[in-house]
């Protein structure tokens, strides 16, 4: 019996025991051979490299298959020893629930996993017919196009659509008015623009706003990554070309950033391109992307209902508060209005206190709000680590139908290549907050955002010799970039507690605040 429980451990090891070596060999080549390689391949190109593979398309239905067929080798091998010995009928059945708990349940587990997580990456993924947002007739729309920069409200006996917050984000479809990001999914300026938006939808609202509006930005060939936080109430934001743009009297979007969405599907949407979700969410990419001057390559929507499920399947979250969050009246998607406190410390949050960190904000105001959101995001990518990829079953469940993209899953190898070399590297975080940049933008304000955008990274100086033979500086701003500080480039640093007021005129992160955070 002893041999045969060695078999259900490494396929071979009874043989070995019962001195076969030759059959030995023969079962536990096929393993080893594998391992050996999945060795190799980790030395040769290290874990982004696996990473690479899993995410290429196929790859994980294939191991899916190799999956079934290692288990199936491994009952074999035991099945083999078995046979081979006179076991008393108590000894056999020893042998076969050791089988079942250490070759089925585990090759069943992975392969529910890989399963799980293929799927994930598929409806992520995926390019299918959106869904539909309500919509009706344009409130102001008797005599001509209204100007989507106003401020009319839905007429009497309208009843506006309901967000319900239950999943219901869109997929992309070819009909978008937008062009879909290809395998390489950036651009040839050298750096990948990812806008990340956080649809704020429940049962408490109708339709969705966009309460979240992070342009990150990568730098390709260093792996610099800068963070832009755009406040929702900014107004007065430049529209993009187009007939929105025409229809406003002073080309700008004239109530708040996070109504845009709505005005796109609800209001006006025949002033946008599209139609339904798609449009709204196109209308959000086409209005940052005016107001940055930036091309944004992809748009990752998240709904922050889904942020509870995901953090919850991770476990909770690690973070560290650095300043207490109290709100007399949180409207918590689950009990209702409650009260609300998050102590300062080293807190673990599970998915309703994380939300609720991010959401707050009647302690405050949207830009503390905003500087909570990005310690956030920082801190569940930090934390998003293997474990969570292994419980792939319970992490698909929970992001199912909260998590939208563009991006296709064949842009999926090279954006973990790219990432996995910005995750080594700090990240620069700008939040354009007053009183250095108002809520009602200028024309001032603009070009001040748009100058701070295109000079995030500052230029990397080509070494040359000095009379002294000392090497010049490997990393020194250019004087386009003086007013910009630089960043610090130590491993980790803490979320900023500065208020907003402080932030500096450059763009630049709040007086006080880390220029970076931990990769």
């Amino acid at each position: 019996m002893r041999a045969a429980l060695l078999t259900t451990l490494l396929p071979g090891a009874g043989h070995w025991l019962r001195g076969n070596r030759r059959q030995a060999a023969l079962f536990a080549a096929p393993l080893l051979s594998l391992l050996a390689a999945a060795l190799l391949l980790t030395l040769i190109g290290g874990t982004t490299q696996l990473l690479i593979i899993l995410v290429t398309p196929g790859a994980l239905l294939a191991l899916g298959a190799l999956n079934l067929v290692i288990g199936g080798w491994r009952l074999g091998a035991t099945a083999h020893v078995v046979r081979g010995s006179r076991l008393p009928t108590r000894d056999r059945a020893v042998v076969v629930i050791a089988a079942l708990l250490l070759i089925v349940a585990p090759h069943v587990a992975v392969g529910r996993s890989l399963i799980a997580f293929d799927e994930l990456l598929n409806e992520t993924f995926a390019e299918v017919s959106p869904s539909q947002e309500p919509s009706a007739s344009d409130p102001g729309s008797t005599d001509g196009s209204p100007s989507p920069g106003s401020s009319t409200t839905a007429s009497p006996g309208t009843v506006p659509p309901r967000g319900g917050g239950t999943g219901t984000l869109p997929s992309l479809t070819v009909t978008t008015p937008w062009a879909r990001p290809g395998a390489i999914p950036w651009g040839d300026d050298g750096k990948f623009d990812l806008l990340l938006l956080g649809s704020d939808a429940g049962s408490d609202r109708w339709s969705r706003r966009m309460d979240v509006m992070l342009l990150v930005e990568v730098d390709v060939a260093t792996g610099r990554v800068a963070m832009f936080g755009f406040p929702r109430n900014m107004v007065n934001v430049p529209l993009p070309p187009g007939a929105a743009r025409n229809a406003s009297p002073c080309g700008c979007f004239q109530k708040l950033l996070n109504e845009v969405y709505t005005d796109a599907t609800f209001y006006y949407p025949q002033l946008w391109p599209g139609e339904g979700s798609v449009s709204g969410i196109a209308a959000v990419r086409a209005t940052i992307s005016e107001l940055t001057q930036r091309p944004i390559d992809a748009v990752l929507v998240a709904d922050l209902w889904g942020v509870i499920k995901v953090v919850d399947a991770m476990g909770g979250i690690d973070m560290n508060v650095t300043e207490p969050v109290y709100d007399n009246n949180y409207p918590d998607p689950v009990l209702g209005s409650i009260q609300l406190r998050i102590g300062t410390g080293q807190q673990r949050l599970n998915g309703r206190l994380a939300l609720a960190y991010a959401r707050s904000r009647h302690q405050d105001s949207d830009y503390g709000r905003m500087r909570r959101q990005q310690a956030l995001l920082l801190a569940i990518r930090d934390q998003l680590g293997a474990a969570t990829i292994l419980n792939a079953p319970a992490l698909a469940a929970a992001a199912k139908g909260y998590v939208w993209t563009d991006l296709p899953r064949s842009s999926l190898p090279n954006l973990v290549d790219l990432f996995s070399r910005a995750a080594t590297a700090p990240v620069r975080l700008y939040r354009f907050a007053p009183s250095a940049y108002p809520a009602y933008l200028t024309p001032a304000t603009i070009t001040k955002i748009r100058n701070v955008i295109a000079n995030a990274f500052p230029v990397v100086a080509t070494p040359s010799p000095s009379p002294s033979d000392s090497p010049s500086p490997s990393d020194s701003p250019s004087p386009s970039d003086s007013p910009s500080i630089s960043p610090d480039t130590s491993p980790s640093a803490p979320e900023s507690g500065a208020p907003e007021s402080g932030a500096p005129e450059s763009g630049a992160p709040e007086s006080g605040a880390p220029e970076s955070a931990s990769p």
